[in-house]
C-alpha cells in the first residue's frame, strides 16, 4: 500500500470529526454521542452506528436551528407589535 493513500485516509479519519465539532459546536458532539451510544447499545454494526450518529447529529442540529429561528421571528414580531402600539 502506498503511503500517500494511507496518509490521506488517516488525515480524513482524524480531521473529519474535528471539522464537525468545530462547525457544529457542542450540539454536534452531544448528538453524535447520544445517537452513537444508541446505535452501539442496539447491537448495530460499526457502519450502521456511524450512519445513525451522523444522521442523528444532523437532525439534532437542524431541529435546534429551526427552534432558534422560530423563536427569533416571534421576538421580532413582538417588537414590531409593541412599536406599532406606541406610535
Amino acid at each position: 500500500m502506498k503511503d500517500s493513500s494511507t496518509g490521506g485516509l488517516l488525515a480524513f479519519i482524524v480531521a473529519a470529526p474535528v471539522v464537525v465539532i468545530c462547525c457544529g459546536g457542542k450540539a454536534a458532539l452531544i448528538g453524535a454521542l447520544f445517537f452513537g451510544t444508541t446505535g452501539f447499545l442496539t447491537g448495530a454494526n460499526v457502519l450502521a452506528t456511524a450512519l445513525v450518529a451522523t444522521l442523528g447529529s444532523i437532525a439534532f442540529l437542524a431541529t435546534r436551528s429551526f427552534i432558534r429561528v422560530r423563536r427569533r421571528n416571534q421576538e421580532i414580531e413582538r417588537d414590531g407589535q409593541s412599536e406599532r402600539q406606541t406610535s
